[in-house]
């Protein structure tokens, strides 16, 4: 194992220390959440030790102290062994509170990213699990862009595939956070693309995404724009083509790929409609 850190498994430390403001006890667990907010794995690790020592039965702590561990600095096998010793002590110490839906989200994902060789069947398995136990969880939110990648990006025969991809269609709508929905979205929207070249099933994935203002990262909204605009060129849809290469000239007006974008919209703006 490398010593590079679980950067996605942070997510959700961060979403929970989103409520955590001032000065707080360094024997508060929220301490711990607050240090993981901003990055600060090893001062997060020292708080979540010291608030699980103080109080044992502090689950959130416990589970604070696992997490921070997969992102100390440095990483090694010894601090994701004793994270999964940790995880795995949660999930079976009380079933079904945040703290064992948490560690299973997290055991799911070491055994994904950590594992000598890593047995994908069986993250599948966990994932779904998880997302069918707990659909209202935050974690079954984390757990579904990644469960539809696992499905899309394997080896299977042709008609596996689709049965995949309509799972993770009929995934999509029991998401509560439109976060989620949108990753996921956006990962089958990717998959249909680049796998099966089916822009027709993937344009309105995209579309929605971009209607409903879901696309707030600058990089990804570039990238979507452009997808947006190839695929409803595609599928000859020109008007709707030229309308999100302007959206795209008008987002990104330095982008090195201004010329190329105003070279494609002009040979748009003059063919004949379809």
């Amino acid at each position: 194992m490398g010593d590079r850190p679980l950067t996605p498994l942070l997510a959700a430390a961060c979403l929970l220390a989103a409520s955590v403001r001032g000065e707080v006890p360094r024997d508060d667990a929220r301490a711990g959440w607050r240090d993981l907010s901003i990055l600060n794995a090893n001062e997060a690790y020292r708080a979540f030790s010291t608030a699980a020592d103080a109080n044992p039965a502090d689950r959130d702590a416990r589970l604070g102290e696992a997490v921070s561990l997969l992102n100390v600095e440095p990483q090694t096998d010894d601090s994701i062994a004793r994270a999964s010793g940790l995880f795995e002590s949660l999930r079976s110490g009380e079933k079904g509170d945040e703290a064992a839906v948490g560690a299973a989200y997290y055991l799911a994902r070491i055994a994904q990213l950590h594992a000598g060789a890593p047995d994908r069947n069986a993250v599948v398995r966990d994932f779904r699990d998880l997302i069918a136990r707990h659909p209202l969880s935050p974690y079954a939110q984390l757990a579904a862009p990644k469960l539809a990648i696992l499905l899309l990006y394997d080896d299977v025969p042709a008609a596996e595939w689709q049965r995949r991809a309509r799972e993770v269609e009929d995934l999509i709508p029991t998401l509560s956070t439109p976060a989620a929905r949108r990753d996921t979205r956006l990962v089958l929207a990717g998959a249909l693309i680049r796998l099966r070249g089916d822009h027709a099933r993937a344009y309105p994935l995209i579309t929605q995404c971009l209607a409903e203002n879901l696309v707030i990262r600058p990089s990804h909204l570039n990238s979507l724009l452009l997808q947006a605009a190839e695929s409803a060129r595609v599928l000859g849809r020109n008007g709707e083509a030229a309308a999100y290469y302007r959206k795209f000239l008008s987002e990104f007006p330095s982008d090195t790929k201004t010329d190329e974008i105003r070279r494609r919209l002009g040979l748009l703006v003059r063919r004949p409609r379809q």
